[in-house]
């Protein structure tokens, strides 16, 4: 049930799915790589060659960052209010004023387009900009697909995913059983 705080409704996005696999899938590649090169830069400083030895702890250090920075468009939660829909990342949040909201919730089909689309066949990603011919231009910001709305907001169109769809949808005033 969403949290009321602020005369604003709070839906919370847990991740899930194919997304969720594919974050742990992520950040273990990527801090196992950072943990490779910094072995390796030790053992390669310890051989007395200090130029690859910085190489290889520069490259462990990029690595650490980019693992670092992987989460930073995570969805956590939507804020809803009366006027504007916001999206609370781990390190941004994104207001999304509501001109004339619509929103649904997408078939088995859409969501199955979704991830072909935001899949690189190992990875799905949860956040990205998507011209797609089954749903047009969108954005996505998606945590477990199974729960995805699509909203469009009058001035752009974009697809999250609350744990509580039904609830999301009845907060904007829409029926969840017609979407």
């Amino acid at each position: 049930m969403p949290d009321l705080a602020d005369n604003s409704l709070r839906f919370e996005c847990t991740a899930g799915g194919l997304i969720a696999t594919g974050q742990r899938t992520l950040a273990r590649l990527l801090l196992g790589l950072s943990a490779f090169m910094v072995v390796s830069g030790v053992l390669v400083w310890v051989s007395d060659r200090l130029f690859p030895a910085l190489l290889c702890l520069g490259v462990a250090f990029v690595l650490w960052t980019t693992w670092r920075m992987s989460g930073d468009l995570d969805l956590l939660w939507l804020e809803l209010e009366h006027d504007s829909l916001t999206l609370q990342m781990r390190r941004q949040r994104l207001p999304l004023p509501l001109l004339a909201p619509r929103a649904r919730r997408l078939d088995e089909a859409e969501r199955a387009h979704i991830a072909k689309l935001a899949s690189n066949g190992l990875l799905l990603a949860g956040t990205g900009g998507f011209d797609s011919h089954l749903l047009g231009e969108f954005n996505l910001h998606a945590t477990d697909l199974a729960n995805a709305v699509l909203v469009d907001t009058g001035d752009s169109r974009v697809v999250v995913t609350p744990d509580d769809p039904a609830a999301f949808l009845l907060a904007l005033g829409l029926d969840p059983k017609l979407d």
